[in-house]
């Protein structure tokens, strides 16, 4: 088995070559930058130089695609839909141009592109998308994009919830208020959230090439049970032995932070996850994913609880001085 991987030196991308190579998967990566190979460098993989916007001649044999390049914070809204929405259709177009016939597209998508749930129920792979931020409107367009070559290739599209792990910077800043003895906590109703952790996304993404489906399904991946923020800091807590004081937010304050990090993010260049986008899916009530059909069909199971899962993000953190 061959499989081309997308966004390989990445967060995700590298955790799912990793679990490919542990699956004897021989695995070929579209890697922008040669001396940037970060996570993956030394890995036994070949490195294709390129980009979705430039794809090289690739290999006529490459049995599974797994498109998980993507962009999830930027300082200009633009890019979001360059990078997600025209970067996909220009993949897309490139695999049919160069004839490459693979047994299957696994797509990587993201519960944003649905938008969050309402009167708290559970958003389905059916229920109709209402993305509330640029990120969320791009990667469903970047759906778009892959479902018009479902009868040219069988793709298969994953949405998943909110992703932590060792290498993810994202929650980093959460858990660095968590190290201090601080627990923050919108001053509200509190928030619920479905978690994906990545070695699990990892392994939804492998079952995709390891099952029968039909082309332009969509599968929910996270884990079963929602989890509210307050659960997750208290994980963190115990994972770093630390008494935790619950520190309240208004929202109007939460508001201004997001202010404040957006304006720094436009002057310095460099964006950075907090911003007026982010505070508006934080103050969502619940960001919850029905995850039944991905059980039923791909017969995904989370491996890890949240307790294991935020004690092995924590240990990497510090082992590699993150925190």
């Amino acid at each position: 088995m061959k499989a081309l991987v997308t966004g390989g030196t990445g967060f995700i991308g590298s955790h799912l070559i990793e679990l490919l190579l542990k699956k004897n998967v021989e695995v070929v990566a579209l890697v922008r930058n040669l001396n940037n190979l970060k996570w993956i460098k030394g890995l036994d993989i070949h490195l294709l130089k390129g980009d979705l916007f430039s794809l090289p001649s690739l290999p006529k044999d490459i049995d599974y695609v797994f498109h998980a390049a993507g962009l999830t914070k930027a300082t200009k809204k633009v890019d979001y839909y360059t990078v997600n929405h025209q970067g996909t259709a220009s993949f897309f177009e490139a695999l049919r141009s160069q004839n490459v016939s693979p047994q299957r597209i696994i797509h990587l998508s993201t519960l944003a592109a649905v938008g969050p749930s309402s009167g708290g129920k559970p958003v389905q792979e059916t229920t109709p998308p209402q993305p509330i931020t640029p990120y969320g409107e791009s990667k469903l367009l970047g759906e778009t994009e892959a479902l018009k070559f479902k009868k040219i290739f069988p793709v298969v599209i994953l949405r998943i919830g909110a992703i932590f792990g060792p290498r993810d910077t994202d929650f980093l800043q959460y858990f660095k208020w968590i190290k201090r003895g601080v627990l923050p906590s919108l001053a509200s109703s509190p928030r619920r959230v479905s978690l994906c952790y990545v070695k699990d996304l990892s392994e939804a993404l492998y079952l995709c090439s390891q099952k029968v489906l039909g082309s332009g399904e969509i599968f929910n991946i996270a884990n079963p049970e929602p989890y509210s923020w307050d659960e997750v800091g208290k994980a963190a807590g115990q994972a770093m032995e630390k008494e935790l004081r619950r520190v309240k937010v208004p929202l109007p304050f939460l508001y201004l932070a997001a202010l404040l990090s957006e304006i720094g993010n436009k002057i310095s260049r460099s964006p950075n996850i907090f911003d007026l986008n982010k505070f508006k899916d934080m103050k969502q009530t619940d960001w919850i994913a029905d995850t039944g059909k991905a059980r039923e069909k791909l017969s995904f199971r989370t491996q890890y609880t949240l307790q294991e899962a935020v004690k092995e993000t924590i240990d990497w953190y510090l082992e590699n001085n993150w925190l």
